[in-house]
């Protein structure tokens, strides 16, 4: 069925702002704060006071929306519990700036919320404002990360699906399983995305060169010298190729052969740190020695260098690794020089 929504229509420059508030991070884990219902409604109040400030954060209006239940379109009140999944304000502009034509369509759960006020639960709308006991069309929506955020864009849910739980525990323990099994893609799941998204090979690139050594997205980057803001990943993802994109500095050969050779002088797990390529980088880079001479470095310095580099107390472990280096470097040309002179 299709959905009733409205296709949100946005310039680059509107969604570079919105991005670079996003979260380049999401957790998907279940932040439920507990807070005691006291007698004279001080917990109440609180709470109320901040499901109000998320209200008016998001300039949520109205408090109800009209939702698909067993193939009848009702008019429903969106009811939230005191300990739910909060609003995270950093999806703002995120959440206003979405692609609605794009968006997937999620399956809302909701129970009935007779079973909280029963208990002695309040109740709250998506202004939060206080729901008063025997209101009717109130639903309680079950918070999940696909729905916890979506809840206050969408205003026609197509998907939804009323749920008979025994108590508060039992709803709550729903969500938990829901949740403990759900999460958000890593930093290269979402370079796979983006590069199916925009096509671009430079980020398809990155993301076979990290799936395929077991790397994660900061390290790829680092040995194939590349620089990309989050919030140009989180652009490309929608299929915006926003500039500058992913500028890489090294073949994917070349960074081959940069991680196989740390890994065999380094130690595999001492390369898989970030690090590493961060001290390949200062050296390359900023130092300027040439690539053939870094790759023979790394294929000869002592274990002993090694060793001591690791154990040394020079501040930052890139700096270490990059001066012990350095400093094999510069006794291969001295022996090259003493060679030649000869």
């Amino acid at each position: 069925m299709a959905k009733e929504v409205k296709a949100a229509t946005l310039t680059v420059t509107e969604l570079v702002n919105a991005t670079e508030v996003a979260s380049i991070e999401q957790s998907n884990t279940n932040n439920m704060e507990k807070k005691e219902i006291s007698e004279n409604g001080n917990a109440a109040n609180a709470a109320s006071n901040e499901l109000k400030s998320w209200g008016k954060d998001m300039g949520v209006k109205p408090t109800t929306v009209k939702a698909r239940i067993n193939g009848e379109v009702q008019t429903i009140i969106v009811a939230h519990t005191e300990y739910g999944m909060r609003h995270d304000k950093k999806m703002d502009k995120m959440l206003t700036t979405a692609n609605r034509d794009k968006l997937l369509t999620p399956r809302y759960h909701f129970c009935k919320p007779d079973i909280f006020w029963k208990e002695g639960y309040n109740l709250f709308d998506n202004n939060g404002e206080l729901i008063e006991q025997g209101t009717t069309n109130v639903l309680t929506h079950c918070e999940t990360p696909e729905t916890s955020e979506r809840i206050y864009i969408d205003d026609f849910l197509e998907d939804v699906e009323i749920h008979d739980f025994e108590s508060v525990a039992d709803y709550a323990q729903h969500i938990g399983e829901t949740v403990l099994i759900s999460r958000m893609p890593s930093k290269v799941e979402e370079m796979g995305i983006a590069a199916l998204a925009t096509g671009d090979e430079a980020v398809k690139e990155a993301y076979e060169f990290a799936i395929e050594n077991g790397i994660t997205y900061t390290q790829s980057l680092g040995f194939m010298a590349g620089e990309m803001k989050a919030a140009t990943l989180k652009l490309m993802m929608r299929g915006v190729k926003a500039k500058p994109t992913l500028a890489l500095g090294r073949t994917k050969e070349q960074a081959q052969m940069l991680y196989d050779e740390s890994c065999k002088s380094l130690g595999e797990g001492e390369s898989k740190k970030r690090y590493v390529p961060r001290a390949l980088n200062i050296i390359l880079k900023k130092e300027k020695f040439s690539f053939d001479m870094v790759i023979e470095a790394l294929r000869t310095i002592p274990s002993s260098e090694v060793t001591m580099a690791k154990l040394a107390d020079c501040g930052e472990k890139e700096a270490c690794i990059a001066g012990a280096l350095i400093s094999w470097i510069l006794t291969l040309q001295r022996q090259k020089e003493t060679k030649t002179a000869a």
